[in-house]
């Protein structure tokens, strides 16, 4: 530890660290960690005492106190634990929810040898005209309005000057105390501290690569190519690197800005009719959704259509986790507690003290209080950030994805209640979850699962008499020993029997199903003129899949 300690070149910033904790009356974490044991190798003096005053201050509100204090990085990452309501008891979520990214912007100066650095010309050259005071200023990067040469106006996203080194030396000291948390605490045996600074840095070193940014915003644009009411805004690339990031100028109107959407005469209804609508597409068709969707994120323009800015955290679902959030989002919106359920032990990773009867106990008691409010009075956010309090006393840690989806929908509904008080997303969740179970359900999609695992079980079939004869090969020259016991045998070799044809009868009907989903999907084959003869074949094969499924259950073997 003190090697690893004595390599990075941090110890004045570790040094700061530490004495913040015990300043802030963490000093027994500090000697519970063992911290004081590295430090008397390391050429620093460790404070002793901690104020007096913050004695009387809860530990969640000193807490908050320590990563202002250390300034951009902890504060980003104390915004990450404000999402993780799964891990942070729920006293110190809510203090962390009042942490703010508010720093001084940086000098003109600055920026103009950042810009030049990294697109390689003057920037005269560059840009006709270039706002030296920024429209907008972060820990990270802060926003110059100007214009390209071509006329066109752009806002110019420049990052702040060694940053990526300072958040570099931050992170280094936050993986060795989340080891040390892990190692010597007993909720850090049970939650994985490392992981989350994994997480972490994962998130943070995205948001510093504006590259990744712009491919988000171009993900964007295409997954919404044919929306009237969105608009993405361009990126040029020939002005994007990855500390730069140069996309075109939206001249709206900021949902911040609430007199503004009102003297244009936009309807809030509709605006927040269309947002809505906007996040449950990416989250339900796309599985790629905005992961910051505050008010100054977005904008509305002329004919109330929605622009979005600011792509550096963006939401992947994977299709499993899709299908895992339809069934949890209907199945809260239609009591089913089994549904919930399921597909939160889908979803999370389980320990060993995770208690399932404790756990349908707890949901039993969530659905309770919603059972009989009116779907427009529910608060859907609110709703997951306690379903996620569940998981956290039930040690079931959910995925990053969930997490920064739960963080989306409290952030939206925040912005949706401040435009609009009595609508409810809530509304339009259950039949965009319909639609959204129908669509897995759909002709294409079976074809399409069906194709995809029938394609695994043609490679195991096509890799199968390569890997036997491997194997009689290694027998035959003596290099593979068999210990067989033999008990039975009559009786062994008629379940092997029924074995074989049972998977011969599954995969010849799989192959039937396969064949006829795809003549419903590309061609119109009918039988004597009026009957339809893919449908008439799917549901011959259907009846044989429960003759078949049928035999298994009588014969005992399921």
């Amino acid at each position: 530890m003190v090697k690893r300690l004595e390599r990075i070149a941090h110890l004045k910033r570790f040094q700061k660290i530490i004495n913040t904790l015990v300043k802030h009356g963490f000093g027994q974490l500090v000697h519970d960690l063992g911290i004081e044991d590295i430090t008397r190798h390391l050429p620093f003096h460790l404070q002793r005492k901690g104020r007096k005053d913050v004695k009387e201050l809860s530990k969640a509100v000193r807490f908050r106190m320590v990563l202002e204090e250390l300034g951009p990085t902890f504060i980003k990452f104390g915004q990450l634990l404000s999402t993780r309501a799964d891990v942070i008891p729920p006293d110190y979520i809510n203090e962390l929810r009042r942490l703010q990214d508010q720093v001084s912007p940086f000098s003109f100066s600055q920026v103009k040898e950042v810009v030049e650095k990294e697109l390689k010309y003057p920037l005269d050259v560059l840009f006709e005209n270039f706002n030296e005071v920024p429209l907008a200023a972060a820990s990270i990067a802060q926003v110059h309005r100007a214009i390209l040469p071509g006329g066109q106006e752009v806002a110019v996203k420049v990052q702040r000057p060694d940053i990526k080194k300072i958040i570099a030396v931050d992170l280094a000291i936050l993986e060795e105390i989340a080891l040390l948390l892990d190692k010597y605490t007993a909720i850090g045996k049970v939650y994985n501290f490392s992981g989350i600074v994994e997480e972490f840095s994962h998130i943070l070193n995205m948001e510093l690569n504006f590259y990744l940014e712009g491919r988000n915003a171009g993900r964007f644009k295409k997954n919404f190519s044919g929306e009237k009411n969105v608009y993405i805004p361009h990126i040029y690339w020939s002005y994007t690197t990855k500390k730069i990031l140069t996309m075109e100028y939206v001249d709206g109107i900021k949902l911040n800005n609430k007199e503004g959407l009102i003297n244009e005469g936009f309807s809030s209804r509709k605006i927040v009719e269309n947002l809505s609508k906007v996040f449950l597409k990416q989250i339900l068709w796309h599985g790629f959704f905005h992961g910051d969707p505050h008010p100054g994120n977005i904008g509305v323009l002329r004919g109330e259509q929605l622009y979005f800015l600011d792509f550096g955290i963006a939401g992947n679902l994977s299709e499993e986790q899709q299908q895992n959030l339809g069934r949890l989002l209907m199945g809260f919106l239609s009591r089913n507690l089994e549904q919930v359920l399921d597909a939160i032990m889908n979803l999370g990773i389980i320990s060993d003290v995770t208690d399932r009867k404790y756990l349908r106990m707890e949901l039993e008691r969530l659905q309770e209080k919603y059972f009989d409010i009116p779907l427009k009075d529910i608060h859907f956010g609110q709703a997951m950030h306690e379903l996620m309090e569940i998981c956290f006393k039930q040690h079931i840690r959910l995925p990053t994805e969930f997490t920064l989806l739960a963080k989306t929908f409290l952030t939206l509904e925040g912005l949706i209640s401040e435009l609009d008080p009595g609508f409810s997303i809530a509304e339009l969740v259950k039949p965009f979850g319909k639609e959204f179970i129908r669509n897995q359900f759909s002709r294409k999609k079976i074809a399409f699962n069906i194709y995809k695992h029938l394609n695994k079980y043609l490679h195991l079939l096509e890799i199968f008499p390569e890997r036997f004869i491997s194997i009689l090969e290694k027998g035959a020259g003596g290099n593979v020993k068999f210990k067989v016991e033999v008990v039975e045998t009559e009786h062994l070799l008629n379940r092997l029997n029924n074995m074989v044809n049972r998977i011969s009868f599954s995969i010849v009907l799989a192959s039937i199903i396969v064949g006829l989903c795809l003549m419903l999907q590309f061609t119109e084959v009918t039988l004597f003129r009026r009957f339809p003869l893919a449908e008439i074949g799917l549901i011959l094969a259907a009846f044989m899949g429960f003759w078949w499924l049928w035999s298994i259950i009588r014969s005992g073997r399921l």
